[in-house]
């Protein structure tokens, strides 16, 4: 006869105990001094984008204001012409530049 396994019960959150976190003590920026989430996720600073010859797509989608998934598409149906270095895709400025004024128009 097989036996049924009872599920595990998980502690309750008021039975676990955790250190406190240092950065919990820390006072919080002011708003204007948080970077935003996209800008850090990928890249230190958009000072230095506007000049380069090529983008990845997240550099392309913070430019363009589009999704990545949105440029990931695009790429597939063959609207954005890109170049692969190893498995990374890369966007040059000409071919963005060219996609937009195509989707503008």
């Amino acid at each position: 006869m097989t036996k049924i396994r009872q599920p595990t019960r998980l502690p309750r959150q008021s039975e676990q105990h955790e250190e406190p976190s240092p950065i919990a003590d820390a006072e919080p920026r002011p708003p204007s001094a948080q970077p935003a989430a996209a800008e850090t996720a990928y890249f230190q600073t958009a000072d230095t984008l506007p000049g380069r010859i090529a983008y990845s797509v997240a550099e392309a989608a913070f430019i363009t204001g589009l999704s990545r998934d949105l440029l990931y598409a695009q790429m597939r149906v063959g609207n954005l012409d890109y170049l692969k270095v190893g498995r990374r895709r890369l966007i040059t400025r000409r071919d963005l530049d060219h996609f937009l004024s195509r989707i503008a128009s």
